[in-house]
């Protein structure tokens, strides 16, 4: 019954980027991969589209940039009790551009390219048929990345040089697999990092951008509730208020981030030894709908996920469509006055996956 499960947080996801409250985060991380029996490799990509668009500042298109990405994951035994496993993924994404959004203030708006990677090993022990526990390092890779935050005062974009940082995953899980039964409690450390930095108007002088990824804690579970029927979900907390972004050359917080909780519940039906599909909710709380800063332009989320799997012997491939409406800010800052709502995320994904 495992086997309905249909489409990894790798391939179709919200992408929350930087004008998300709950911060940047693109990808959770997700363990499935290590529960799979014997080998396995899973290979996933996905497309997210944005329509975030608000009077005065962005009336006439997006202020954030659609995005694509792709994921893996292998996984293979090398005693009975132990498992090791790797995975890549796109955690986090910041694509906000103002400059074809159609606002006559687009030359006094902010500009960020950011994208962070992770690189994920990890030991799985499995002490008995329901206990096991997870162990293992995430390394996140930040790309070179640029910012202009705030175009109005004389500072050109600042070219910031990626880095590493690495922190640990652990976790442990209760399984019964009569009723196809799991509960995963997963802890992700945070990761500070600081960027080599230059910009063009203090030649000579390179400056530190810092940021951090926060700790994550992450509880999900399955079970079967009906003759191939499974019902699946998760909470998932992140600690963004503590983890905000410096860019330099600015000495103070250039992000709003605030803590966030995300939940997920959704249904799994295997329809016959080839065919399966799924329907997920998913949402985030919403807060303040005030904001002060062109950064911070939606406010929490709900989406519905629709997945399908076909299954062909060892092989499976799965598809799925997101449908995310995002929450709405009224924005006040030093260029006015703007309203963002009625936005939208619509997302893609394949992912094909083999074992062996």
């Amino acid at each position: 019954m495992r086997n309905i499960i249909i489409l990894g947080a790798s391939a179709v996801v919200l992408s929350n980027g930087i004008a998300q409250a709950g911060g940047y985060e693109s990808s959770a991380l997700s363990t499935a991969f290590m529960y799979e029996d014997g080998g396995y490799v899973e290979f996933a990509t996905g497309k997210r589209d944005y329509e975030v668009t608000g009077s005065k500042y962005a009336p006439t298109g997006s202020a954030l940039k659609d995005t694509s990405a792709i994921a893996y994951a292998f996984k293979f035994d090398v005693a009975d009790q132990v498992s090791l496993g790797v995975a890549k993924y796109t955690q986090g994404s910041i694509q906000l551009d103002y400059s074809n959004a159609g606002s006559i203030i687009a030359a006094g708006l902010p500009v960020v390219d950011l994208t962070l990677d992770a690189n994920v090993f990890l030991a799985k022990y499995q002490f008995s048929d329901k206990y096991s526990a997870i162990a293992g390092i995430k390394q996140t890779v930040v790309k070179d990345a640029t910012a202009n935050i705030f175009q109005s005062v004389p500072y050109a974009a600042s070219k910031i040089t990626g880095g590493k940082e690495t922190g640990t995953v652990i976790g442990v899980a209760y399984e019964r697999p009569d009723i196809a039964l799991r509960v995963e409690l997963l802890s992700e450390q945070a990761t500070d990092f600081e960027l080599t930095t230059t910009n063009a108007s203090i030649p000579g002088l390179p400056q530190k951008t810092k940021g951090s990824v926060p700790d994550y804690k992450t509880l999900t579970f399955q079970s079967g509730i009906a003759a191939d029927t499974l019902v699946f979900g998760s909470i998932r907390k992140a600690n963004w208020a503590t983890n905000q972004l410096y860019v330099a050359p600015y000495a103070t917080a250039t992000s709003t981030f605030k803590d966030s909780t995300t939940y997920s519940v959704g249904v799994g039906r295997k329809f016959n030894d080839t065919w399966s599909g799924s329907i997920t909710y998913s949402t985030e709380k919403k807060g303040s709908k005030d904001s002060t800063t062109p950064l911070t332009i939606t406010n929490g989320y709900q989406g519905v996920t629709i997945g399908a799997k076909y299954t062909k012997d060892n092989m499976s491939v799965s598809a799925g469509y997101n449908y995310t409406k995002l929450g709405d800010i009224d924005l006040t800052s030093a260029l006015g006055v703007g309203n963002f709502s009625g936005n939208t995320v619509t997302g893609f994904g394949v992912k094909v996956a083999y074992s062996f």
